[in-house]
């Protein structure tokens, strides 16, 4: 038996020095703080109305790409910003034709509420509750 944990012992000891690395609290270990911000913060459907259907204003915040009414992009890039995020969009394309790329502002506006400004809007939206 003691043969046994002799052998062993190296083995654990090197398992402690070459633990994982740690995530902060609220986030994974592919995420950053500020993407998690934004995937905690602004994700969901908004428009002028908290009634979207019909509205001719959607936004949808998805955890990789964003939806301003016909035109979906893709997130290349978050950054942090005073109040919220700017979201650095690529790959959009309308009823599929190429858009070109875009940066928009997302601030919380208070009470569920977002400001959005860049792509060719600058409101306040909603959530949907539809």
């Amino acid at each position: 038996m003691r043969p046994l944990l002799a052998l062993l012992a190296p083995a654990l000891l090197a398992s402690c020095i070459a633990a994982p690395r740690l995530a902060l609290l609220g986030t994974t270990a592919s995420a950053s703080p500020t993407d998690t911000l934004y995937q905690r913060a602004f994700l969901g459907r908004y428009s002028p109305s908290p009634f979207c259907s019909g509205q001719e204003l959607q936004v949808e915040l998805a955890p990789e790409s964003v939806y301003l009414g016909e035109t979906g992009c893709n997130i290349a890039r978050v950054d942090r910003s005073e109040g919220g995020v700017t979201l650095n969009l690529a790959g959009c394309r309308a009823e599929g034709a190429a858009q070109a790329d875009r940066v928009l502002r997302v601030t919380d506006a208070g009470n569920g509420a977002v400001r959005i400004e860049g792509g060719g809007i600058a409101q306040t939206l909603q959530p949907c509750f539809d």
